[in-house]
């Protein structure tokens, strides 16, 4: 599968391949991988504020991307990222990606960094980010955002963006949502689909990467059956109606293809204005990876979502 690869993608699939595959490595040692192959010198031009959002008797560790030039109120981008549950929770690790939208959307970045699993499991994560989106909600006015109207974005595990539409929707938080954008991601956590054999040794990610993570965010398996962690199979046709204007955008070489383009076809059959876009040529994770996330694909996959996160936004 690699020679479908771009030259980019293709040289670093082959260097990660000499290393210890992922799912043997500690979550630890796992999250340091990540740290290192990340580590970038932030951008001069989009401030970082960090803030400790309530949640019950503890918190949840909140970074807030905006440009720096911003002396008023502007929109927000509620952003719940990926890494399998156990990677990518400190803030450097999707810095980059964070800042390109914030710089190209002009708005404000909201990232929480809910715990990670094994240590916390299911359902800690997502009562973690609606904590923060609830906060936000409520409170963005003290943080110079404007948060009647957000857009919505995750990638990969991150597909909690989803889980986020149908906890505000249930919980009638007074917010508009203008767009949803999601990057390859997971939509299914009970049941594979044909592409998971297709790509089960990757190139990047694999089968065996994708049951670690899995199995480390849900061990219970009943866990998976819900519209929350498998919104693919498990979401009504009513609530799916009721979803905002939607992008996902796919890989070219990824387990995970089958999962979301089955996603994006079920929001078109209920009637949601939905875009479905593979990237062909790239992994899973290119539009954050610090190694691969320049191809010209990538950066045109990132604008593109930029243009789209900010459509509707006042």
């Amino acid at each position: 599968m690699t020679l479908a690869l771009d030259p980019i993608n293709r040289n670093f699939v082959g260097e990660l391949a000499k290393g210890q595959p992922i799912y043997e490595k500690t979550p630890s040692d796992a999250r340091q991988v990540l740290e290192t192959l990340q580590k970038h010198v932030p951008a001069p031009d989009i401030a970082q504020d960090y803030i400790d959002v309530p949640l019950g008797s503890s918190s949840v560790k909140t970074v807030i991307f905006r440009p720096e030039y911003a002396n008023r109120d502007i929109p927000s981008i509620f952003y719940t990222h990926g890494g399998g549950w156990i990677l990518g929770g400190a803030p450097s690790a999707f810095g980059s990606l964070m800042e390109d939208l914030s710089r190209q959307t002009g708005a404000a970045v909201i990232f929480p960094h809910f715990s990670p699993a094994p240590e916390k499991q299911y359902p800690s994560q997502f009562e973690e980010s609606f904590a923060v989106l609830k906060y936000m909600v409520e409170h963005g006015d003290m943080h110079h955002l404007k948060t009647e109207t957000m857009s919505f974005a995750g990638d990969s595990a991150g597909h909690m963006a989803i889980a986020m539409v149908h906890l505000a929707q249930r919980n009638n938080l007074p917010l508009k949502i203008a767009h949803l954008v999601l990057f390859y991601p997971i939509t299914d956590t009970h049941q594979k689909s044909t592409t998971y054999k297709t790509f089960k040794e990757g190139p990047y990610l694999t089968e065996r990467t994708m049951d670690w993570m899995i199995d480390a965010f849900i061990p219970n398996k009943p866990d998976r059956c819900n519209s929350l962690t498998s919104p693919l199979s498990f979401s009504s046709d009513e609530e799916l109606a009721q979803f905002p204007p939607t992008t996902l955008f796919l890989s070219g070489a990824d387990p995970l293809i089958g999962e979301g383009e089955a996603f994006g076809l079920r929001l078109q059959k209920n009637g949601v204005d939905t875009s479905i876009l593979r990237a062909d040529g790239q992994i899973h994770d290119y539009v954050m990876l610090e190694p691969i996330r320049r191809t010209a694909t990538a950066r045109a996959v990132v604008e593109l979502a930029a243009a789209h996160l900010k459509r509707g936004l006042v």
